[in-house]
């Protein structure tokens, strides 16, 4: 009896000092790795882009991402020595697909604004662009904001060219789309008088037609329409910022920005990340 009892006695204090073991390494502080390192674990920089806003961002002909921010994020994730790895999201849910951790940073024209700001963390501004007015020029003749009072204008959702169409005096009928392309496919068939949005997409899609054009619109009610665009991320990941801001500083530098402008837009850029903003 008395050797059983010593046994279980045993194995009760065994069990016992291994589970207080377990409790004190559960206790003590586990390493903690920075934002940077985090994202640099899996040797991919996942970015959330709405793939619908040529000729920034758009599928080509295999379905595959392209455009000048798709470029230019993978230079930039070239920069961190990471690959990027596109993740396609949906314009209207991309700021909280970003704060759920759905993926690392997005890059998708999207300006820089107050607002926007408290829920992301901006890059430096790496594109400036103008608000536009592409209409059917064999219908209507546009000079300015004004013209477009009493007509049907459209915009995408949650842009700041929505912003601005609704802001225009004597501008009532504003139909929001879910993505541009849906609205120039009603501009063209007619369904719509006109469209506000960011100049260089307004210009792409204007190029080919022989009876679309595009002007330039910068102020509305006072209001300037100039944009800058960032590369969002988390707000508290600061080290990742620094890095990204750090990588587009060096495409300057090395010329490979100016290279991707280019190709996307012909000539040599205005504005270049790091440039001072107005």
């Amino acid at each position: 009896m008395s050797r059983t009892r010593t046994s279980r006695w045993g194995a009760v204090f065994t069990f016992a000092l291994v589970l207080c073991l377990l409790v004190l390494s559960g206790c003590r502080p586990a390493a903690t790795l920075s934002d940077l390192d985090r994202v640099k674990q899996d040797g991919a920089l996942t970015v959330g882009n709405d793939t619908t806003y040529a000729p920034f961002e758009f599928a080509d002909s295999n379905n595959k991402p392209t455009g000048f921010d798709i470029e230019l994020i993978a230079a930039v994730a070239q920069k961190l020595g990471l690959k990027s790895d596109i993740v396609t999201t949906a314009w209207d849910g991309i700021i909280p697909a970003l704060q759920t951790r759905k993926f690392e940073v997005l890059i998708s024209s999207m300006t820089i604004t107050p607002e926007r700001e408290k829920e992301v963390s901006f890059s430096i501004p790496y594109y400036r662009a103008d608000m536009g007015i592409v209409f059917d020029k064999t219908l209507h003749t546009i000079a300015g904001p004004s013209d477009l009072a009493g007509l049907k204008v459209g915009a995408q959702v949650g842009t700041t060219g929505e912003t601005s169409a609704r802001m225009i005096d004597g501008v009532t009928d504003v139909r929001s789309y879910p993505d541009i392309q849906l609205a120039m496919a009603d501009l063209t068939l007619g369904r719509i008088d006109a469209v506000v949005n960011d100049f260089p997409v307004c210009a792409y899609y204007a190029k080919d037609s022989p009876t679309l054009t595009v002007i330039r619109i910068l102020k509305v009610k006072d209001l300037d329409l100039t944009q800058y665009y960032g590369i969002a991320m988390h707000l508290e990941d600061k080290q990742l910022k620094a890095a990204v801001d750090k990588a587009l500083q060096d495409l300057v530098n090395d010329g490979t920005y100016d290279s991707i402008y280019a190709k996307w837009f012909g000539g040599t850029p205005g504005f270049r990340p790091g440039d001072p903003r107005p």
